[in-house]
């Protein structure tokens, strides 16, 4: 059985007009997480609209950082890194300059990248996220808004990407010190962003979805999390219908300018730009009408890493690498997923999930290689314990509700009875339907488990089976015996679920 390892670590070091970010990755196959990020807020493109040249102060910043960011680097025996500078350094007059000192300085090429490649970087990072994107990826940086079509079409080898960048960031378009801004200082400049929206290329219209990438944006979508109490406190795939953004948009930079200002445990340089990134989110979905708004925590770094990774892993599923990763370390659970996935399968029609077919296959492939977790733990706190874990797990391409219902599926592994310990998260996002198929989901995985002692091998000696009404669990005579008292009660707390009658037998 092959098994995949880290390709190695990779670190990305974004240079933006507002942040200066280190980022290093841990890559095993089509999935990459973040295992270190640091940033600062330099406000390297802060003085551009009023001087046309870096801050001062944020070049001393940026150089301290990356003077720190490149000694990480060496000491950790880290490749070169991959680096994406954008618009400050692309349209400053002493950028070239600043450039150079820094190489002779740290050894570092910070050449900054097109306004066009920013965009297809973008996207592209949204889609290694989430190959299932499509609609308009929006990146609002400080100096800069890039705008791009996404779908998953983008992945193949050598599609272009229809993007623009725009200079539209909030130092571009306002400068200076964005926190003496009143309602009425961004009320004056609707007009000439409208102005600016008319004139982005057709192929962007007529798209349902927004997806928001960029500090400011997440931010924004924090707040209304905890504003709604919403269950859930994970920013990755944050959807809000098109009215509930507008609300916050419409809020964040009129009658709530001053509490998202001084919002608590918000730092200011990052607090500053919010006013405009609501008012410039107010005006795309004036403009865009999509019909919903999904926050992306994968833009242009990500984009980065997964442009770098070779052709033969770039059509592998994240989600499906993501968990298996997750799972590395807990030897039940690393070879498990495969055959159990195997052992699962003839049950897939009779597990809907609610999602559609392809999606539903794939989260139940998922439930089966997360299947070994909690080895470690307490029994007593377990099944809430891997639920958690699961809710939070650093995979990738998952909706909030498909997040749930994976956590849910991984619970009733457990148990049949206790509540998830998020309290409201299974009302909110699930309904009857697919916490009855979860349920399913945990008891087949755990009639696996006890079937077989959680032994791989031994999975290829049975399977399931659904046939006139009735739920057949078979095994190869030599095993007959294994099918105790104990693996029968496991079968026929299944077939109750699937409302159907149990039996065994051999093949």
């Amino acid at each position: 059985m092959s098994t995949y390892q880290p390709l190695r670590q990779l670190a990305v070091i974004d240079i933006g007009s507002n942040s200066v970010r280190l980022v290093i990755y841990d890559v095993f196959g089509s999935h990459f997480t973040p295992v270190y990020n640091e940033k600062i807020l330099a406000g390297l493109g802060r003085d551009l609209k009023r001087t046309g040249r870096l801050s001062e102060t944020g070049k001393i910043q940026c150089r301290e950082a990356l003077v720190r960011f490149s000694q990480i680097i060496s000491a950790r025996n880290l490749p070169a890194p991959l680096v994406g500078a954008t618009a400050a350094l692309r349209v400053a007059e002493d950028a070239p300059d600043f450039v150079k000192s820094i190489k002779l300085e740290t050894g570092l090429d910070i050449t900054p990248i097109s306004g066009a490649e920013e965009a297809r970087l973008s996207a592209l990072g949204l889609l290694a996220n989430n190959d299932r994107r499509a609609g308009i990826g929006a990146d609002l940086g400080g100096a800069s808004l890039e705008l791009m079509r996404v779908g998953p079409e983008l992945k193949s080898d050598g599609a272009e990407v229809q993007g623009v960048s725009l200079p539209l960031g909030p130092f571009d378009v306002i400068g200076g010190d964005l926190a003496e801004l009143k309602t009425e200082d961004y009320a004056a400049r609707v007009e000439a962003l409208d102005e600016a929206l008319t004139a982005t290329p057709q192929y962007l219209q007529g798209e349902d979805i927004l997806y928001l990438i960029g500090g400011a944006w997440r931010n924004l979508a924090s707040i209304h999390q905890k504003r709604m109490k919403y269950p859930m406190r994970t920013l990755q795939g944050y959807r809000l219908s098109a009215e509930a953004a507008s609300e916050l948009a419409n809020w964040a930079w009129t009658d709530g300018l001053d509490d998202v200002l001084n919002w608590p445990g918000m730092r200011k340089a990052r607090a500053e730009t919010l006013p405009y990134a609501g008012l410039m989110l107010d005006r795309l979905l004036k403009y865009f009408k999509p019909k919903s708004v999904v926050i992306s925590m994968a833009g242009l770094r990500e984009g980065l890493v997964w442009d770098m990774l070779p052709e033969s892993v770039k059509g592998r599923d994240a989600l499906i690498d993501g968990c298996r990763d997750f799972a590395r370390g807990s030897v039940q659970a690393e070879h498990f997923g495969p055959p159990l996935y195997r052992f699962l399968s003839p049950l897939l029609a009779a597990l809907p999930c609610g999602f559609s077919e392809r999606d539903d296959a794939r989260l139940i492939q998922a439930a089966c290689h997360l299947a070994g977790l909690g080895k470690n733990l307490h029994p007593d706190y377990k099944a809430e314990l891997v639920f958690q874990d699961v809710l939070y797990a650093p995979v990738a391409g998952l909706t909030h509700a498909e997040r749930a219902f994976l956590s849910l599926s991984l619970l009733r592994t457990y148990t049949a009875k206790k509540k998830p310990p998020v309290t409201g998260l299974i009302e909110a996002l699930l309904v009857d339907e697919q916490r009855h198929t979860a349920a399913c989901i945990g008891a087949a995985i755990r009639l696996g488990i006890v079937a077989t002692g959680r032994t791989p091998s031994l999975l290829e000696d049975f399977e399931l089976d659904i046939r006139g009404g009735e739920l057949h669990l078979l095994c190869k005579p030599k095993h007959s015996s294994m099918i105790t008292d104990q693996v029968y009660y496991r079968l026929v707390k299944l077939a109750k679920l699937l409302k159907l009658r149990p039996v065994t037998g051999e093949f």
